[in-house]
């Protein structure tokens, strides 16, 4: 039994709550890429372009970094069903590098969503289409114990749980 026919809420693209301090998408964090979505038919979307702090090698966007965009996009296509997920298992292939300067296209889409899990898949690609790096990941709800750490921690998540 698969949920991807469960209605989809723009409105829980980006998170919008008092919160905001994820590093990729918050915007209130400091440090963070300030990453918000779009939606083009099912796919969450964003662009990102690295700077030079954002370096692994020379002249190279660090591949942490492209790989949290593209794992936040792909949880992202759960959110837009208000389901709240962790990675419980994320497959990287790096095909090219990210230059510093060049902005990159970080798309995710659910390939399958059931009640207890969602499989993603996303990349993230530059204008003349090269894939810089592509990814799936599985996605499961919070777990109990860590739901309490982060009501603990901030009260307010209750009303987007």
């Amino acid at each position: 039994m698969t949920d991807l026919d469960a209605e989809i809420d723009p409105a829980w693209l980006n998170d919008r709550s008092a919160y905001q301090m994820n590093y990729v998408h918050g915007l209130r964090n400091p440090t963070g890429l300030h990453l918000q979505f779009v939606l083009d038919g099912e796919r969450a979307v964003t662009e990102w372009t690295p700077g030079p702090e954002h370096g692994g090698f020379p002249g190279v966007a660090h591949g942490g970094l492209v790989v949290a965009a593209i794992d936040d996009a792909m949880a992202r296509c759960a959110a837009v069903r208000h389901r709240w997920v962790v990675t419980g298992r994320l497959d990287v292939r790096f095909r090219s590098a990210a230059p510093i300067g060049e902005p990159l296209r970080i798309e995710a889409w659910s390939e399958r969503l059931l009640r207890r899990v969602m499989h993603a898949a996303g990349r993230a690609v530059l204008p003349d289409g090269t894939v810089v790096a592509e990814a799936r990941g599985t996605y499961l709800p919070i777990p109990g114990d860590l739901r309490r750490r982060m009501l603990e921690a901030w009260p307010g998540f209750a009303e987007f749980i």
